[in-house]
């Protein structure tokens, strides 16, 4: 796959579709971003050097299913959601040009 033809496409977007599809994209943009701090803020924070102290975390059933866990899972939506707030605004900054 070649990204230079892919970047070419997308910057050669005709005016009219620019025309709907600028506003669009900074939308989605707006909604990922929101959604992407809603998911930091679910997320507790963790001191992984205290547990340490007291004994390793992966004796216990959560250890050992860690990427199971509910904190797994959002750390995981969260990356996806702003690798592809990333990605639309690449694609928005080369419709723009």
């Amino acid at each position: 796959m070649n990204i230079g033809y892919i970047l070419g496409a997308i910057a050669t977007v005709p005016y009219e579709v620019s025309q709907w599809l600028e506003p669009l994209l900074m939308i989605l943009m707006a909604v990922i971003g929101i959604c992407g701090v809603v998911l930091i803020l679910m997320q507790k924070g963790t001191n992984d050097n205290i547990g340490t102290i007291g004994g390793s975390e992966t004796d216990t059933y959560a250890g050992k299913n860690k990427s199971r866990s509910r904190e797994s899972v959002l750390k995981k939506l969260t990356a996806v959601c702003f690798v592809l707030m990333m990605i639309l605004a690449v694609v928005f900054f080369l419709i723009k040009r």
